[in-house]
């Protein structure tokens, strides 16, 4: 498993170059573990994402929200 930190250089939202906000890290099914942070929307920000359809964990602040386990509605789609 490979974990990064997104850095800012990466981010092209200005608001994820401000304070504050939510850390959140997506799992994908080839085993990359991304961590995001300053994050002031977490389903919207998860839902643009290129890749969300291989996200298989979704982590905001330390705290799992939701894992492709879970029946129904995936979380950016809520």
């Amino acid at each position: 498993m490979k974990h990064i930190k997104v850095e800012d250089k990466y981010r092209t939202n200005p608001l994820s170059h401000q304070p504050g906000g939510s850390e959140v890290t997506v799992y994908t099914r080839e085993g990359l573990v991304m961590t995001y942070d300053k994050i002031k929307s977490p389903p919207n920000y998860i839902a643009g994402l290129h890749f969300k359809e291989d996200i298989v964990r979704i982590d905001i602040d330390g705290e799992v929200k939701w894992t492709s386990q879970e029946p129904g509605v995936k979380y950016w789609e809520r």
